[in-house]
């Protein structure tokens, strides 16, 4: 069972790493080169037959310019408001923005 369950959060983790390199505009070759890493086992890891290391979910991070919330999502949930926010995509964020403004605008 625990096997299955680390199985499914790496089809997860690398679901999202895949999109975080897609959000870049980045091909595989590209990502990996910048992780330092062997384009292969970025492939792996986006196809979720291998997990990643705690420097190489850190780097991600940076060079996605994005939070763990994001890397992780779906494997590790949040109450968190924040961490919910950084989840939703550009167009929500400046739509929330733009009515916390109109907010502090009226009072």
């Amino acid at each position: 069972m625990k096997n299955e369950d680390n199985s499914q959060k790496n089809v997860i983790l690398g679901q999202n790493i895949k999109d975080i390199r897609k959000g870049l505009n980045l091909t595989q070759e590209e990502l990996s080169e910048k992780l330092g890493i062997n384009p292969q086992f970025l492939s792996q890891v986006e196809n979720g037959k291998v997990g990643i290391s705690l420097d190489n979910a850190i780097n991600i991070c940076k060079i996605g310019n994005c939070s763990s919330v994001n890397l992780f999502k779906g494997i590790i949930e949040s109450s968190n408001i924040t961490d919910q926010y950084e989840l939703l995509n550009n167009r929500d964020k400046t739509i929330i923005q733009q009515m916390i403004a109109c907010m502090l605008n009226t009072k």
